[in-house]
């Protein structure tokens, strides 16, 4: 398929500041939208289903993964997650740029697909600057923080896989939108082809 938009996947560790900066990314950026994602958590306060994710029930989901409706799913922090093949290709032919955020294994299987994606990892500072973001957001149970707080650093050690780092300093926003704004807005020059 010749989608005339450009695939940006871009990960980051839980509390690396991601969903803020691509809330702003798609206001900064012409016609940006985000690939809303499918997982079987449940919502968190405020999330709204078709929005911020597909809220599906567990068994649901098996289902659309055995019926093939799946570009790439996996199992991340005990939920599954993933990208339906048909919403985005429907999301790439109707926009210049779609981003999706998946974690550092869901990128290695759409970069396997689709060779073509523009692959952008963001940074915390620090590990230390991550705890303190994931405290402060309080979002987590216990076991949920100790979790990502494990994963973190295993994610971080992907970033050399991605086209391109971005650290999102603490206080820093506006800068580390622009910065992948500049990125987007180079690449999304190059014509692109994906098999989709």
């Amino acid at each position: 398929m010749d989608g005339r938009g450009l695939l940006v996947i871009v990960s980051a560790p839980s509390g690396a500041g991601k969903d803020t900066v691509i809330e702003r990314l798609v206001k900064t950026l012409d016609d940006a939208v985000v690939y809303v994602t499918a997982t079987s958590r449940k919502p968190r306060k405020g999330e709204k289903h078709g929005v911020h994710y597909y809220f599906y029930e567990p068994e649901k989901f098996r289902a659309e993964i055995e019926q093939g409706n799946f570009l790439e799913w996996s199992m991340v922090h005990g939920d599954f997650k993933g990208v339906r093949k048909d919403a985005l290709a429907d999301t790439l032919r109707d926009h210049t740029i779609v981003i999706v955020k998946p974690e550092p294994q869901g990128m290695r299987k759409i970069k396997a697909m689709l060779p073509e994606a523009l692959t952008i990892f963001m940074m915390p500072p620090s590990l230390d600057a991550l705890q303190k973001r994931l405290q402060q957001r309080g979002t987590e149970s216990p076991e949920e923080f100790d979790l990502r707080m494990r994963n973190a650093p295993i994610e971080m050690a992907a970033a050399p896989e991605y086209d391109y780092v971005v650290v999102n300093e603490d206080g820093k926003i506006d800068e580390t939108v622009k910065e992948i704004a500049d990125i987007v807005r180079k690449e999304a020059k190059r014509p692109r082809h994906y098999d989709l």
